[in-house]
């Protein structure tokens, strides 16, 4: 299924916000181009009514008084009625019908003749016409109901016209509003739904990232799915992924190196170890070569079996150290720990002076559920960072039991205790940083301590240090039921 990128969903909200926006833009546009129109047109029926105030008014004078000045002004004033008439006859149609138009030019020239007539007549009072007819007052009159009636016409459109037009004008303000209303409301709800849309899957994302980031800090290295999705978080996801299996890789070799700097150190102990059995290998050899040919067949079988028990005992510090030495894959299996902490004495007691004792109290029967490598290395670490604390005298402790006999959470304690000078109270809350060491520059790379710290969250398990300076440091490491393993 096709889907589209953050980016390419980014440039089409933002598409869809900008044509919302040019919409309502033009649309207010319109409108308010509209108004100005109504606007200026109003201006002009305004201007038609009042100049039809003004013909009325001077036409009252001239009903009243007949002075001809009166005439004249109203004849001024209609002729700018005429004018403003045939100047927006067609602006006049957006208003009224034309039917309404034909009229008003009706009437227009039905008040000019009427007015003509009325002052011609109003001369010719008591003279004939040009029929022969005597000219009354009662046909002034009659002129004047007809002038009046017009004139009233053109008033009543003018106010009309003008109030239609402020309602017109009212009304595409009143739209102008809806429509920005609607604009405003449209734009606001479309960046909401873009916002929360992008956000919730970026967020979303960025949650399942922080999540798995937690878990590879604990020293589970998953994998994640990458599935379908923006080509973005895809891309994210899989970087994640190679990132992972490096931080995965890296972190075997520190391992690995930290083993080997720990190997370096023990050869010279355990070449120590291994002279000792050879040295008896050799010397009962050569007794027994001595008095092959005489006799005391008990003491022959016993130098016999000397060298085979030395033997045993050199191949057992070379099997161990190999086992130690080898690459394996991080797998957890059932293991008598009383068996792999003599295994692990055997490495480091070479290394160990000859005044410093190493007392063991583990019940034979103790098993652990661990990582054989792994665990060994984390024994070796800590026996030989207790011995380099005491340096040529003192005494460490290492025991071990079943919690479920003392506490509710069933697995293994084992402490590590030492009666070396202690740590300080701020170096010890720094005690499992990468690189730190309180050794001396160029005696401790600072990552032992770090490693065994990974070494047992890999386990599932934990461990803690307790220390006063002067009285020595113990390391207490906690490690789950057999059940636990996952």
């Amino acid at each position: 299924m096709f889907q589209l990128g953050i980016r390419k969903k980014i440039t089409s909200g933002f598409y869809l916000l900008l044509i919302i926006m040019v919409g309502s833009a033009i649309l207010t546009f319109t409108i308010v181009k509209r108004v100005e129109r109504q606007v200026t047109f109003g201006e002009v029926v305004e201007d038609f009514f009042n100049t039809t105030l003004e013909v009325r008014r001077f036409e009252k004078n001239y009903f009243l008084y007949r002075q001809e000045k009166d005439f004249q002004e109203n004849q001024s004033y209609r002729l700018k009625i005429q004018e403003i008439f045939n100047i927006n006859s067609d602006a006049l149609e957006e208003v009224i019908f034309s039917t309404d138009i034909q009229h008003l030019a009706y009437v227009i020239a039905s008040y000019n003749d009427n007015m003509e007539r009325f002052h011609e007549y109003a001369q010719k009072l008591g003279q004939k016409d040009e029929n022969g007819t005597t000219i009354r007052p009662q046909r002034l009159e009659h002129l004047e109901e007809q002038i009046r009636a017009t004139g009233k016409e053109l008033t009543e459109f003018g106010e009309k016209t003008r109030d239609n037009v402020k309602q017109k004008i009212k009304l595409l303000l009143k739209t102008t509003k809806h429509i920005l209303l609607v604009s405003m409301l449209c734009l606001f709800v479309a960046a909401l739904a873009i916002a929360a849309f992008l956000g919730r899957r970026v967020v979303n994302s960025l949650k399942m990232l922080e999540g798995y980031t937690k878990i590879i800090s604990q020293g589970d290295f998953v994998e994640i799915s990458v599935g379908e999705g923006e080509q973005e978080i895809r891309s994210l996801l899989t970087a994640f992924n190679r990132m992972t299996k490096e931080l995965q890789i890296r972190q075997h070799q520190l391992v690995q190196s930290e083993k080997l700097a720990a190997l370096g150190t023990l050869l010279s102990g355990v070449a120590h170890e291994l002279n000792n059995p050879l040295s008896n290998i050799s010397t009962s050899a050569q007794i027994l070569s001595e008095e092959i040919e005489e006799d005391g067949v008990e003491f022959k079988k016993n130098l016999i079996t000397q060298i085979e028990t030395q033997a045993d005992k050199a191949r057992d510090i070379v099997k161990t150290l190999l086992e130690f030495s080898r690459i394996k894959e991080f797998r957890k299996e059932k293991l008598l720990f009383k068996k792999l902490m003599d295994e692990t004495i055997l490495l480091v007691r070479g290394h160990a002076p000859d005044n410093v004792i190493i007392a063991v109290e583990i019940p034979e029967d103790l098993t652990i559920f661990a990582d054989k490598q792994r665990m060994q290395q984390v024994l070796l670490n800590l026996i030989k960072n207790g011995i380099d604390a005491i340096q040529d005298n003192g005494h460490i402790w290492i025991s071990a039991s079943n919690t479920a006999y003392f506490s509710s959470y069933n697995g293994v304690e084992i402490l590590i205790e030492d009666d070396g000078p202690g740590i300080e109270a701020e170096q010890l809350k720094k005690i499992f940083d990468p690189f730190f060491t309180t050794k001396d520059v160029g005696k401790g790379s600072g990552l032992g301590l770090f490693i065994v710290h990974d070494i047992i969250e890999w386990h599932g398990g934990s461990i803690t240090v307790d220390s006063r300076p002067g009285l020595g440091t113990t390391f207490i490491i906690w490690l789950p039921e057999i059940q636990q393993e996952s």
